[in-house]
């Protein structure tokens, strides 16, 4: 009998804990339904068709990982929140026909990707898209919160079109090779354009076309056939920073309604002449361009474009120069690689605060650093690389927000003979280190050295001191930007006296406001006017997929224990009554 109540007893705890067990796992899936999504394996054996149908048919938050190296004829819509990515760096080629799906939703454009407004909060990442042969290799359409990230996208008439779209990501991508623009945004706003790289495209590595509070920074635009960065339309509350332009006929062209944008900390440099250049040769070759249409606000305002810390060097035509059917325009204190204002090679329309280079006494090493019209330091600017020579050993510097450290493990108190470039001109000057030890938090901004004979390299830490003892001028003529270099340069103490030049007339008078409002006259440069892209005002998308319905798991573990102790109670009860009947 005691036999009988303990099998009896070990079943019973058996079924307790597999009810435990299984009311686990019941709330371990309920939760997994709740916060996890499908990841569907994309192979290269799919069809167009096969990709869309698992598209249309997949729920919000889905992954779709492309696992082969290479697919053909793709054109898929993106028509809800889907994450799209690609870890073995796929290559997709964009169709050049139409599909089934996009006609069905009065798309009339070829591409890659398109993103719907019902695709907001998507994300597209680490694929090759070919787009040669079709319109575009990634479109927004109207899709909030959408992310296009380290891609490569190369040919099409555009690799990427942005438009009708609030908060976009687009990230770390290469864009090369369109036949219109690398990047073109219109119509968006609060959106982060940056990292990203462009390059060899027809016309612009980005343009823009009524754009509101985004930000343009740390991009790398280069040999385009336009412009590097192109505004058209309106430009309200955009910060481009810390973007570098070269190689390009302009580094960036201004020909918009701009107000409240900021152009601060970029290098705009090594831009050429160009003699098939569309608005012709002697309209290239500048840093900073202004076009007809630009306009911002008036003098003194708040809203007005702000240009300034940004370095404007090497260009072959101007540094920066303003269009001749304009007033004269006001910049912020840039860099002309060139500390004497007759030779900064600014327009003559334009009253530029010329910025001063001065050294820092460093622990062990050379500094250097920059500095406005007012003496201060400068902390945020753009990057520029300038040889040093220090006794016969040769040093590439390169300036970080300002300063340029380099790390020469040069003897405390010691006085060394220092040459600077400046202008292709070397400037000497005798330079003492700042005694004491290496101080281990130093933020060193040193790059690479060319050691001589007895070259050595260590870490230094800066503690300012101005060496330096040149006056800033007035500029007194010379508007002829031979080469974009300077005859002359010197370093230059914190006299902010006529610190401000135009090159080219000597004096600067305040003209006549350029008005709050802009003519946006839709010129030919302005907006996408050759991507043959219909608008898409009130277009409507009304395939809406079918949706899959996930059977919520039921936690039916309080059952289950009621029902063991219930039978417990049977059995006791059952088993009292046998001993009774005995």
């Amino acid at each position: 009998m005691n036999k009988k109540i303990a099998v009896l007893f070990t079943c019973l705890i058996s079924l307790f804990l597999m009810s435990a067990v299984s009311a686990t796992d019941a709330v371990h899936e309920d939760s997994t339904i709740a916060s996890d999504n499908t990841v569907y394996q994309i192979t290269s054996d799919l069809s167009n068709d096969d990709i869309q149908y698992m598209f249309d048919n997949a729920m919000d938050g889905d992954t779709f990982e492309f696992t082969s190296k290479d697919y053909q004829d793709i054109s898929l819509v993106v028509d809800k929140t889907l994450n799209i990515v690609s870890k073995k760096n796929s290559v997709v080629h964009a169709s050049n026909q139409l599909s089934d799906k996009a006609k069905n939703l009065g798309i009339t454009s070829t591409f890659g990707f398109y993103f719907t407004p019902k695709s907001s909060g998507s994300v597209l990442s680490g694929i090759t898209i070919i787009s040669s042969g079709c319109d575009y290799g990634i479109v927004v359409d109207s899709s909030d919160n959408t992310t296009i990230e380290d891609n490569v996208i190369a040919g099409g008439k555009n690799c990427v079109l942005v438009k009708n779209s609030n908060a976009v990501n687009v990230l770390g991508n290469n864009v090369s090779n369109a036949e219109i623009n690398g990047i073109q945004l219109q119509n968006v706003k609060n959106s982060l354009i940056s990292n990203n790289t462009a390059s060899y495209n027809v016309r612009s590595g980005i343009e823009t076309s009524n754009i509101y509070y985004c930000n343009i920074t740390n991009n790398t635009v280069h040999h385009n056939a336009f412009n590097g960065i192109s505004l058209f339309d309106v430009s309200t509350g955009n910060m481009i920073k810390h973007n570098s332009a070269y190689e390009n006929p302009n580094g960036i062209y201004i020909d918009s309604q701009s107000t409240y944008d900021v152009i601060n900390a970029n290098s705009f440099t090594y831009n050429r002449i160009d003699t098939s250049y569309e608005l012709g040769a002697f309209e290239s070759g500048n840093g900073l361009l202004f076009g007809p249409d630009f306009k911002t606000s008036k003098k003194n305002s708040p809203s007005r474009l702000e240009v300034q810390y940004n370095v404007l060097a090497h260009n072959e035509g101007y540094q920066a120069k303003n269009n001749p059917e304009l007033p004269e325009f006001k910049l912020g204190d840039n860099w002309f690689d060139s500390t004497d204002d007759e030779n900064t090679f600014v327009c003559p329309m334009l009253f530029a605060g010329i910025m001063k280079m001065g050294t820092i006494s460093v622990k062990n090493g050379i500094g250097l650093q920059m500095y406005d019209t007012n003496g201060n330091e400068v902390k945020e600017f753009g990057t520029f690389d300038t040889k040093v020579s220090v006794n016969g050993n040769q040093y590439t510097a390169k300036f970080v927000n300002g300063k340029a450290i380099i790390d020469a493990n040069l003897d405390p108190d010691t006085e060394y003979e220092v040459e600077v470039m400046v202008g292709g001109t070397p400037v000497k000057y005798a330079y003492k280190t700042a005694a004491g030890e290496k101080d281990d938090n130093q933020d060193s901004q040193t790059t690479d050295t060319t050691e001589g004979e007895n070259g050595a390299s260590g870490s230094t830490n800066p503690e300012i001191q101005i060496n330096s003892t040149d006056d800033v001028s007035q500029s007194k003529g010379n508007s002829n930007p031979v080469n974009g270099t300077s005859d002359s340069a010197h370093f230059s103490t914190n006299d902010n006296s006529n610190a401000f030049g135009t090159n080219a007339s000597g004096s600067y008078q305040d003209s006549s406001d350029m008005g709050e409002d802009a003519q946006t006259n839709g010129n030919v440069n302005a907006g996408d006017s050759n991507s043959g892209e219909v608008s898409e005002e009130g277009k409507s998308y009304e395939v809406i997929p079918e949706s899959k319905k996930s059977n919520k798991v039921t936690d039916t573990s309080g059952l289950v224990v009621l029902s063991i102790v219930a039978l417990l109670g049977c059995l006791i009860f059952g088993y009292k009554r046998r001993i009774k009947f005995d």
